[in-house]
């Protein structure tokens, strides 16, 4: 008698709570995909879709869409690494529809990953397919946390950017890959994604610095003082506390990567390093005395012709 009652029960209860799985954001598909779970198969019907996307928390649109043959061309495609490898536990059969987006880079790239790190035992995991773990320039993840960018994010800052703010999530090239988000030739690009007012020309202070920067190269024809490649003086701030990333030669007078001081840092300019760099210190102070002592120069001498013009007519009355 109770099985007579149970059955409609529970398909009462599915009707119901079908509303409410989805509103949750779970999204089974239509026939059950079987594991093994293959990059084709987290693609084919799903993330291989263009316009496929979801939503996070606050209901804002999420582009979940994956483009194979530029993930198989990155980095991480072409070393073999799968879908699952960073999503670890995805079951496409029961799918939060936000994705997974907790995934921490630093579960490979550090020297020592903690296994409090998601995905957990990451290199474990690959080393058994013979996937070797990223070179050691790579493996910079405790050299990143020292760096401004990544004390916004553990303090918590929602505007903080990670990794694949600068690197992508699925497109991961080589710097001296010219398709590279992080190549020379793209920074002001990545960059300015989110310091915009920085990058644009009419920002008094970015338009500043870059003037300053541009006149480098009448001490130096030798070197090519870009404007355009922001690591060359943000190497502590934004990479990942190397002290020469660029090969430009910033570093022979100003400090860089840890050893630079924030407080040096200005939205005009990042000063010279004080007694390490004599000879800059003393440019930039002479630069200073010519700067503000010719402004003064013409205020003073447009007082002294003012002067002399009532002085001469009160003379002449």
């Amino acid at each position: 008698m109770r099985v007579k009652y149970a059955v409609p029960a529970l398909c009462l209860l599915a009707l119901f709570a079908a509303p409410a799985f989805a509103e949750l954001g779970f999204i089974p598909p239509a026939e059950k995909i079987e594991e093994p779970y293959t990059n084709d198969k987290c693609l084919e019907k799903c993330h291989g879709l263009p316009t496929f996307e979801g939503r996070d928390e606050t209901g804002a649109a999420l582009d979940l869409s994956v483009d194979l043959s530029r993930y198989m061309a990155s980095v991480h495609g072409a070393a073999g690494i799968m879908c699952i490898d960073c999503h670890q536990g995805a079951d496409p059969n029961f799918h939060p529809r936000e994705g997974f987006t907790n995934v921490d880079c630093r579960a490979c790239h550090s020297e020592e990953p903690s296994d409090e790190v998601y995905p957990y035992g990451a290199l474990k995991l690959l080393g058994e397919r013979d996937i070797k773990p990223p070179k050691k320039e790579a493996r910079n993840g405790e050299a990143w946390l020292k760096t401004k960018h990544a004390k916004a994010w553990v303090s918590g800052n929602p505007m903080a950017p990670f990794c694949n703010d600068c690197h992508t999530e699925h497109y991961i090239m080589r710097p001296e890959d010219c398709s590279s988000s992080v190549n020379m030739s793209n920074l002001a690009e990545t960059c300015g994604k989110c310091h915009e007012g920085q990058a644009s020309a009419v920002d008094a202070g970015g338009f500043l610095a870059r003037f300053r920067l541009a006149a480098h190269s009448k001490g130096d024809l030798r070197n090519d003082y870009s404007v355009t490649v922001c690591l060359s003086c943000h190497q502590g701030e934004a990479a990942h506390g190397e002290t020469d990333i660029t090969g430009q030669a910033c570093p022979s007078c100003h400090d860089s990567g840890e050893e630079a001081s924030h407080s040096q840092a200005t939205r005009f300019h990042i000063m010279p390093a004080s007694m390490e760099q004599p000879f800059a210190v003393f440019v930039r102070w002479l630069y200073n005395f010519a700067f503000w002592g010719g402004i003064a120069a013409l205020i003073l001498g447009a007082a002294f012709l003012w002067l002399s013009a009532r002085f001469t007519r009160g003379e002449e009355e």
